[in-house]
């Protein structure tokens, strides 16, 4: 098939279509060649044919002989199929329908010509005849197809819809020639007989698809049966455990033994139809050597047997034994002594065809159901990983925590964590999970055993059983297998850009095999743990060098300190000595500067500010207080009172900015106490300072000094007017800082002064 003629499995059917109300026509079908050639094969009744299994082949005989291009050719077949009963269920199955139909009446008109050559055959409608044989082929064909396809495909549901449409056409075609009630007297009508089947067969696969639940189908099937064939029980019995067949459902016999009562293959006459794959009719079960009675079953009543094996077909290039799956027995059981006729037992095998699918169909979804909790579980531990790592920075409580979870997501018993000594070469244990105390001051070399093994190949390294492994057989590693006690265990290397960090081994006391799915989680994990790694060490450097950084710019600024406060006393020695009032002013004010950059400075040299900030940084509201106190201390005549407040000075600074901005608010503070309150006694400065982020997204700190002395004289232009002090102030804020300066009278209704300094953040 080429790809051109893949049939579009996306689209939907036409029952699809009807069930949600769409009025979207019909499509045309598959072309009527096509569909020809799909009925033939349906019917074709030659074993040999190269696209049929035979009717009564066993598992064994299956699987002593493999045609891989047989299997081959049959894929491309099976493909083919499934397209055709695709297109057809779009068009409703009109044309399998027909077709069906006309292969039902060829079918009829060649038995009937049989008949007619050979008078010794039985009468028609009496006996065995094709039709039975041709609806248990078709029902067992159309199974293999859905069996082939993946679980839930449209082509399964396609092959449920057309199984009683193609049983009904067929017999509708069959019954227009070999059967008429003139024919027999009295004879039994084989076209009710069918019809009645079609029914049952219908109402079981209403089941299949109405449920994956596998005790409900198993129930809801074998009473089916039992109503349609009129016997007095029915039960499946299905394979488990690879060798027993456990009771799963009984309509008749003693239900307290389901789930407990189980046969080995061979055993009994359901344990022999499980061995050889063939149906076993036994008129009366009490007289056959291979029946076994138990006791239990309460099946002392019962005499005639029909035993049917629950085979699903598959196809594929593996071996021919995975082509033919045993899955149970279905068992019938009369309380009479009863001979099956061969149109019951195709019935019985139609049916085990529709149970073989539906049970696959259900443990397919349990595993897949597992598989997801699995997968959560799994997805589940590896955000516990991340937490981990988000959580904490010390690589010792972060590894102790992933060896936990390293053990946990593939369901292990002991894990380790090894950590990679670049200069002895050694894999050293960092951290480990149920691990003992000895083991966890192994150091293994690069090389050696299955941890150093997978760091040096760079790739997993599974080891089945620890005690037998070549690989752990040196002396460094062989004792601490033995002492350890483990047996089964596989180890993943730990690796950041290209780097080998480590590795993480897991470890179970039992031989074990690893799958895939476990040791690529437990890959996704080492690259968990190689981030942690990485950022423990990166972080503990990182302290490291801050803590020296730290010791450094704490010496500079105390250097700088003393020496700005011994320039402070030889200032305040001069103050004292001279004899001018103009020069003692001016060295005040210069005492005042150099004290307010000490200040400074003796805040950036602390390991936190009082708002636990940084060193190397303070907030404004820190620097204006110091450089407050120091000027009313130095500049404030004793009969005058200033009070400061700057609880609303937040924001922080580094130290460049620290020691500029104490030199502006020292100046700005001066001009407050010698301009602004010489007419006053009483004063109050405020400063605050806040964070603010422009349109543009950039942000700036803005810092706001307001006092309520007389303000700015009349017709005062800061630019013309300003003394020595604040033009320098002017030009530390535009060239040092990049900042603006603006000093006003305040606006808000009292009088005073307003000095507004804005910097870049």
């Amino acid at each position: 098939m080429t790809i051109d003629e893949t049939p579009d499995l996306a689209r939907p059917t036409a029952s699809s279509r009807r069930a949600s109300g769409d009025a979207t026509p019909l499509g045309s079908g598959a072309p009527a060649h096509e569909v020809a050639a799909f009925t033939r094969w349906l019917l074709e009744p030659d074993p040999a044919s190269k696209d049929t299994v035979p009717d009564d082949a066993s598992p064994t005989r299956l699987g002593d002989v493999a045609y891989p291009e047989r299997m081959r050719a049959r894929d491309l077949r099976f493909a083919r199929w499934q397209r055709i009963l695709v297109l057809e269920a779009d068009a409703g199955f009109r044309n399998i329908r027909r077709i069906m139909r006309q292969e039902g009446t060829l079918l009829a008109e060649r038995h009937v010509e049989a008949t007619t050559s050979r008078p010794d055959r039985a009468p028609l409608g009496h006996g065995t005849d094709p039709l039975a044989g041709a609806c248990a082929r078709t029902v067992q064909r159309l199974a293999s197809i859905a069996a082939a396809s993946a679980p839930f495909a449209p082509e399964v549901h396609a092959v449920r819809g057309a199984s009683p449409i193609l049983l009904e056409a067929l017999v509708l075609g069959y019954q227009s020639i070999a059967w008429s009630p003139a024919d027999v007297v009295g004879a039994p009508n084989p076209l009710a007989s069918r019809v009645a089947e079609l029914a049952a067969l219908e109402r079981i696969n209403a089941v299949i698809n109405s449920s994956l639940d596998l005790g409900h189908v198993l129930n809801q099937t074998i009473a089916v049966v039992r109503e349609v064939t009129h016997v007095d029980t029915a039960n499946v019995y299905l394979l488990e455990d690879g060798n027993r067949l456990v009771l799963r459902a009984t309509n008749g016999l003693n239900t307290a033994m389901i789930g407990s009562h189980s046969l080995a293959i061979g055993e009994g006459i359901t344990g022999w139809t499980a061995r050889h794959g063939k149906p076993v009719t036994v008129a009366d079960a009490w007289q056959d050597e291979r029946f076994r009675y138990v006791p239990s079953l309460q099946e002392e009543q019962f005499h005639g047997w029909l035993s049917v094996p629950i085979i699903l077909f598959r196809t594929g290039e593996s071996a021919a034994a995975d082509a033919n799956k045993l899955v149970g027995v279905l068992g019938l059981m009369t309380r009479a002594i009863k001979e099956f006729t061969a149109e019951e037992v195709a019935f019985v095998e139609a049916v085990a065809g529709q149970v073989a699918i539906a049970i696959e169909n259900a443990r397919l979804y349990g595993l897949t159901d597992n598989r997801l909790r699995e997968k959560v579980e799994q997805l589940e531990a590896l955000q516990r990983v991340n937490a981990t790592i988000a959580s904490s920075l010390d690589i010792e409580d972060v590894l102790e925590q992933m060896a936990r979870q390293a053990a946990h997501i593939t369901a292990t018993d002991m894990a380790g964590i090894f950590v990679l000594d670049e200069r002895s070469n050694l894999m050293r244990m960092a951290a480990s999970y149920n691990m003992t105390d000895a083991y966890q001051g192994i150091a293994v070399p690069v090389g050696e055993g299955a941890i150093g093994l997978a760091v040096a190949e760079r790739k997993p390294v599974v080891v089945f059983d620890a005690q037998e492994d070549p690989r752990l057989q040196a002396q460094s590693v062989a004792r601490w297998v033995i002492e350890e006690g483990y047996r089964s265990m596989f180890s993943v290397p730990v690796m950041s850009r290209g780097r080998v960090l480590g590795g993480v081994s897991v470890y179970t006391r039992e031989r074990r095999e690893f799958t895939s799915d476990q040791i690529h989680m437990l890959s996704a994990f080492a690259d968990d743990a190689a981030i942690a790694i990485d950022n423990a060490r990166l972080y503990e450097e990182t302290r490291k060098a801050l803590e020296m950084k730290s010791v450094l710019l704490q010496e500079l600024h105390h250097r700088v300190k003393n020496n700005l406060q011994m320039m402070a006393s030889l200032l305040r020695m001069q103050m004292r000595r001279t004899k001018s009032d103009e020069a003692r002013s001016t060295l005040a004010v210069t005492y005042s500067q150099i004290e307010s950059l000490s200040a400074a400075h003796d805040l950036l040299s602390q390991d936190t500010g009082a708002s636990g900030t940084q060193m190397g940084r303070a907030t404004v509201g820190e620097i204006a207080r110091r450089v407050a106190d120091i000027a009313i201390a130095d500049l404030l005549p004793r009969e005058k009172r200033v009070t400061f407040c700057a609880s609303e000075a937040h924001a922080d600074v580094g130290a460049r900015r620290a020691t500029l901005l104490a030199l502006i608010l020292n100046e700005v503070f001066c001009n407050s106490i010698e301009h602004g309150f010489a007419s006053r006694e009483v004063g109050e400065v405020t400063v605050t300072a806040q964070r603010l982020m422009d349109p543009n997204g950039s942000g700036t700190i803005e810092v706001i000094v307001q006092d309520d002395g007389d303000g700015l004289p009349a017709g005062f232009d800061p630019n013309r007017d300003a003394g020595l002090g604040l033009t320098i102030v002017q030009r530390l804020v535009i060239d040092q800082l990049r900042g603006q300066l603006r000093v006003e009278n305040r606006t808000d209704g009292i009088s005073g002064t307003r000095a507004c300094l804005r910097l870049p953040d």
